[in-house]
């Protein structure tokens, strides 16, 4: 009689647990909505231009202003394969869907998008943690929507108005800028703040918050001059008084007011509380 010896079987590699799912990774290999949008791409369909960024995924969506139809969407993120699938499903799932219907986009319905099959999820690990960017990523669109918005309505009546007059004289650039100035010293300075804010939470913090460091408003002056201070990691970079100060300035002048200037103050246990050294506005490159 011969002892029957028991014998594990091999799982082949192939049959291994994924970490995700191969829909996941089609999308990552090969995106279609990957790339940018920018503000002449809005403005020559008299569309509004709407960005959101968190951690490591930024989303550019085109959004009618009068019907709040999102006309196109793209996306960039150099995280990986779940990152890179999320922003491609999300570009596609909300082309042609009203702006608040896209804002409230939930985990579970991405989840369900990017499944091999029913009842099987997309990710072994916890779509919660899987996808945790998407909630904030949404949320900042949903905020920054209103400035664009006015924004591009603002410039769609100029142009219906040049077309029911096409005898009036042509305004030069010049004057439109100051007139979109003058609009902004005449707003109170609650409702500047309120715009200040916006910007700062859609185009500003988040890039700032990826590095361990925040930006606080201490005060604006008579609309012209905005007063901040770097916390976190932010109060002790070198790029604060250049590079970076000089992306948040240019940001205020090209979507607030043309004359912004923006100065760094130094941290609240400072007793003299004084501007940063190079704390003037700089003109260098980008962030």
């Amino acid at each position: 009689m011969s002892d029957s010896i028991e014998t594990t079987p091999i799982t082949p590699a192939s049959e291994e647990v994924r970490k995700f799912s191969q829909k996941i990774e089609s999308l990552a290999a090969n995106p279609r909505h990957r790339g940018a949008f920018f503000t002449e791409d809005a403005t020559a369909k008299d569309l509004a231009l709407v960005t959101a960024k968190y951690k490591d995924i930024k989303v550019y969506w085109l959004v009618d202003p009068q019907t709040d139809l999102i006309y196109d969407a793209k996306f960039f993120s150099y995280g990986g394969p779940i990152s890179m699938a999320m922003g491609e499903i999300l570009c596609s799932l909300v082309r042609g869907m009203k702006f608040d219907t896209a804002c409230d986009t939930s985990i579970e319905e991405i989840d369900v998008l990017l499944r091999d099959e029913t009842g099987v999820f997309s990710t072994a690990q916890p779509i919660e943690a899987a996808f945790a960017n998407l909630p904030m990523l949404l949320d900042t669109a949903r905020e920054s929507y209103p400035a664009s918005k006015a924004l591009a309505l603002a410039s769609l009546h100029l142009r219906q108005q040049a077309a029911a007059n096409p005898g009036a004289p042509k305004r030069s650039a010049y004057e439109t800028l100051t007139e979109a100035d003058n609009a902004w010293l005449a707003k109170p300075k609650e409702k500047q703040l309120e715009d200040v804010e916006l910007i700062l939470n859609s185009d500003i913090r988040p890039g700032l918050n990826m590095d361990g460091g925040d930006l606080q408003v201490l005060d604006l002056e008579e609309g012209k001059t905005l007063k901040v201070r770097y916390e976190g990691a932010c109060g002790s970079c070198g790029s604060s008084v250049g590079a970076t100060l000089a992306f948040i300035e240019d940001t205020m002048r090209r979507q607030l007011f043309g004359g912004m200037q923006v100065i760094p103050f130094n941290t609240p246990e400072d007793p003299a509380n004084a501007p940063l050294q190079g704390g003037q506005p700089v003109n260098q490159g980008g962030w």
